[in-house]
């Protein structure tokens, strides 16, 4: 201590001084709480030491007046020693904030009317940009919820057109086995699945995975383990772990079905683990396999029995997903992953002509979405920048009936920049009492989004108002608050302080707050005009998808999905020799389903088919046509949908036969084979459209199969042609339709073991619901009916997603519509009143009310017509981000510019008309003795 001790003493100076000022800020902190009795305190101390003072004036012989004031004077003054005292003991800044406040609370107050407008308008602007931003925030920018999810990469083949394809098993294996660039490269898929035993049966959707799938996702079991490589040997593979919430829901819960076995499409299974709950309590980590696939309640590895078709190259279905190792990168992994490909491609021709492409998971999951969200979220913006400018519009009239306020403030000494400061924080209180209210609306819109399902909008179960949306919404209302609120605060202070006292009340002549009010209408028309295009272009889009000849009458129509367990209704080992006595069973239960739902009462007809329309391209295959010369690779093939129906599918669902006839029961397994084609595959592959009677194979000619590839008995089933249907739209209603083959069950089913029955009814479709699931359960009660919905529903479900764009944009956009309307009256009742005196000279020495109409909608014309001239570019640049949104509809459709055009025009203009007429049924002498 001696040898430091010429510096230890500035050392502890220097703490002493530290210790001091956190003291300090210690104390202007806690003066925060307490602050009536803290005031009270110094109101008393400086009435005790003022009467001190004027005590000891007093002994001095002063005069009790003299006494006091010079005492007064000593202090410094009353008011200005609180000030100062107030400086050292607390914030001054936060202080001058918090009496900002509650100015700008009794202002508020003050003037109810305006109040309540301005809060409607910025609950509506800001709630609406908080769902929105809400959705983005779950949908784009939330992390997917496994650690380090951006290393997660979706793998997929891309064909000779880039669009993306499924892999096949064999192709998946070598990928996972050769590949440098993932620590792991796993594949699934999902199937519905019977559960049975125990309680009811229940069909359900498994996600069928490799057994790194979960060190993929880095999940792990809450309880139990996650699969092994041993779990994708065949007989080994009858194990499954569960969600959270299947097993809470059909289990209870019970931890002792772990090791415990339960029954999957009649297959006994050893469950082995239980998945964590999802990261809400009220969801499980169900929801997030929504994002690879569907709503999985159980998973199951991957796995194929020896000689299982499945597992060849001429059958793809499998999804890859692959975590990047450490050192990897997306280049050098498409890098790595077409290297392996090139290597398959010289084993299998076939795969000539692909290439292979990983791209971020998040980015994949949501690439349907993406713009769509993009572009309501930019248009939300749009409705809240109107809704400024018409709260803009508002205060600057307000701030004109202010201007003597001001002007005596600014007399008294108060600074510019002080009384700026005070009207920005009447802004922003105004914005945050706003935006309390649109949280509110956004927190009841919170559920209806977490009610759509996933084909409408991904992850939707994880939009919530969480602590980002907090902070989004809270630096909304501060920016809206500043935004609107600065050109009127700005203004005010314009204004010399004399000249506002001599005016009185008149608030006079403004020329550039006109100016400026006329160019927040122009720009609220413009940016109106930009969201009506929109929403017209999506609306008439809208309107050419219903108006789509679905191919099919969904009146009247039920749907149920039935499936069959395969090891209870398919013999897997004559399958594997392709013999179509595999199916026998299968054919038997479908057909006795469906002579049971015939007889109903109320049934017009009833039939099945493996895939719905609208449902989507459930089974590609490619054809061989008979009457052709084979090409020299699979490859050249070309490529239709299969779809296998039993029972009197075409009538039931109103498709129309335009050639030829339906499938007839005659058209047994034992009889001549037959098959249907759509109107898309006879105009593609015979010029004159009657393919009656031509011949063709729906899997390949033994010539075009690699070696050993099938058994050395097999030959492709010939197949004739006997009738032409209309094209059904399987895919979507706005994709073309592709060519089509049908089939009837017993003699194409192919293992097929999920099929739809389609039943037409007289009367109401659903009260066949239960009689239907009573007859299923007739044949075999351990056989669930499930998916039971109208076509009807099918159809709306199918449109939900440009359904709900469409509403939402033109919702916005009615929003803009009427904001810009009501901005449009407000600046011309504005320009009205301050120039009523002008009006009454202008009628007494002789103007018409024409002419002072003119005088108003002039102005008005102008303001509009600028607005609309510049929308218009706004609007093409619109038109330009919705091109992939639309169908049928030209992105510079004329009907809808010119239209809309017209229709904002003429809205603004009537909104002008109202007041300019008003200003022309004025008395002169009234007029004139106007203040």
């Amino acid at each position: 201590m001696a040898a430091d001790g010429g510096r230890a003493r500035p050392l502890l100076r220097d703490e002493g001084l530290v210790v001091r000022r956190l003291r300090a800020l210690a104390v202007r902190a806690l003066s925060f709480w307490g602050r009536g009795r803290w005031e009270k305190d110094l109101d008393d101390e400086l009435a005790s030491h003022l009467e001190m003072h004027v005590a000891d004036n007093l002994r001095a012989g002063m005069t009790s007046e003299e006494a006091r004031r010079h005492a007064v004077l000593r202090l410094g003054g009353i008011e200005q020693t609180k000030e100062l005292y107030r400086d050292r003991r607390r914030f001054p800044f936060a202080d001058m904030i918090v009496q900002d406040g509650h100015l700008a609370l009794r202002m508020m107050r003050r003037s109810p009317a305006l109040t309540a407008a301005a809060l409607l308008v910025l609950a509506l602007g800001i709630g609406a940009n908080t769902v929105m931003f809400s959705v983005v925030n779950a949908v784009l920018l939330r992390p997917l919820p496994y650690p380090d999810p951006a290393r997660l990469q979706l793998v997929r083949p891309l064909d000779e057109n880039r669009s993306p394809q499924p892999a096949a098993p064999p192709d998946y294996y070598t990928f996972r086995e050769r590949n440098h660039a993932f620590e792991s490269l796993s594949a699934f898929y999902s199937r519905p699945f019977d559960v049975t035993g125990r309680a009811e049966p229940e069909r359900i959707r498994a996600l069928i995975v490799s057994s790194d799938f979960f060190r993929t996702l880095r999940l792990a079991p809450a309880i139990g383990r996650d699969f092994r490589l041993q779990d994708e040997r065949w007989g080994d593979h009858r194990v499954v772990v569960l969600t959270d919430a299947f097993w809470r829901r059909r289990y209870g819960a019970d931890p002792g079905i772990l090791g415990r076995h339960i029954v999957l499409d009649a297959e006994p299974h050893v469950v082995v683990g239980i998945l964590p709950a999802g990261p809400r309590a009220s969801l499980a980590w169900t929801s997030q396999f929504t994002f690879l696939a569907a709503d999985a309640q159980v998973v199951v590895p991957l796995s194929f029995a020896p000689g299982d078709n499945r597992n060849s190259h001429n059958n793809y279905f499998l999804a890859m997903l692959g975590r990047l190792g450490p050192q990897a990168t997306p280049e050098a992994a498409d890098a790595d992953l077409n290297r392996v490909n090139d290597e398959i491609t010289v084993a299998y021709p076939e795969n000539r002509g692909t290439r292979m492409q990983s791209r971020p998971l998040q980015a994949a999951l949501v690439e349907d979405v993406r713009r769509g969200l993009l572009v309501l979220f930019g248009a939300v913006v749009f409705v809240l920048l109107i809704a400024c400018a018409d709260l803009g519009n508002l205060l600057m009239a307000r701030a004109a009936a202010r201007r003597r306020e001001i002007a005596v403030r600014i007399a008294i000494g108060a600074s510019r920049q002080r009384v700026l400061g005070q009207l920005l924080t009447e802004s922003v209180v105004l914005a945050l009492c706003g935006s309390a209210l649109a949280l509110v609306l956004a927190w009841l819109s919170v559920g209806t989004l977490n009610s759509l399902s996933q084909e409408v909008l991904p992850r939707n179960e994880d939009i919530r108002i969480d602590v980002f949306v907090l902070a989004y919404t809270a630096l909304m209302a501060v920016g809206t608050g500043i935004l609107f609120g600065f050109a009127p605060a700005w203004r005010s202070l314009d204004v010399a302080p004399g000249e506002a006292l001599h005016e009185g009340a008149r608030t006079g002549g403004d020329a550039r707050g006109h100016r400026l009010r006329g160019a927040l209408v122009a720009a609220e028309v413009a940016m109106s005009l930009v969201l009506l295009v929109g929403a017209g272009l999506m609306l008439k889009s809208m309107a050419h998808l219903t108006a789509v000849d679905a191919g099919f009458d969904p009146r009247g129509v039920l749907t149920v999905q039935v499936s069959v367990p395969r090891r209870k209704y398919v013999d897997e080992e004559r399958e594997r020799r392709f013999s179509p006595d595999a199916y026998t069973k299968s054919t038997r239960f479908f057909a006795d389903v469906l002579e049971r739902v015939r007889a109903l009462p109320g049934v017009d007809a009833a039939g099945a088919i493996n895939g719905l329309p609208l449902m989507g391209e459930v089974w590609g295959k490619t054809v061989t046509l008979y009457d052709r010369p084979l090409p020299s690779a699979l490859r050249g093939l070309p490529s239709i949908q299969y779809r296998v129906v039993a029972g009197d599918y075409f009538r039931a669902l109103g498709v129309p036969i335009l050639r030829g006839r339906a499938f007839a029961d005659t058209d047994a397994a034992d009889g001549t084979k037959v098959a249907i084609v759509n109107r898309a595959m006879a105009q593609r592959h015979w010029p004159d459209g009657n393919p009656i009677g031509r011949i063709l194979f729906v899997n390949p000619p033994i010539r075009l199969l690699p070696p050993g590839a099938v058994p050395p008995e097999y030959e492709p089933t010939r197949f004739t042609v006997v009738g032409v249907v209309a094209d059904v739209h399987y895919d979507s209603l706005s994709a073309t339709p592709a060519p089509v083959v049908y089939v009837p069950f017993a003699q194409g089913s192919e293992g097929t073991t999920t099929m739809y029955l389609v039943a037409r009814a007289r009367r109401s479709p659903r009260d066949l619901a239960a009689a239907i699931r009573d007859r299923i359960r007739e044949v075999d009660p351990d056989v669930p009916a499930s998916s039971i919905l109208t076509m009807d529903d099918r159809v709306s479900a199918s449109l939900a997603q440009p359904r709900l764009q469409a509403a939402v944009l033109g919702t916005f956009a009615l929003l803009a519509l009427v904001l810009a309307a009501v901005g449009t009256y407000g600046v011309t009742s504005y320009a009205t009143r301050q120039r009523t005196r002008e009006v009454g000279i202008r009628m007494a020495i002789g103007a018409s009310s024409r002419a002072i109409l003119a005088l108003f909608l002039g102005r008005g014309f102008a303001l509009v017509g600028a607005g609309l001239a510049a929308g218009v570019v706004g609007a093409l640049a619109l038109a330009r981000a919705l091109r992939t949104l639309l169908f049928g509809v030209s992105t510079h459709d004329p009907f809808v510019f010119l239209g809309v055009t017209a229709m904002l025009a003429a809205t603004a203009m009537l909104a002008a008309w109202i007041p300019a007429r008003r200003a022309t049924r004025l008395e002169p002498v009234v007029a004139l003795r106007e203040d």
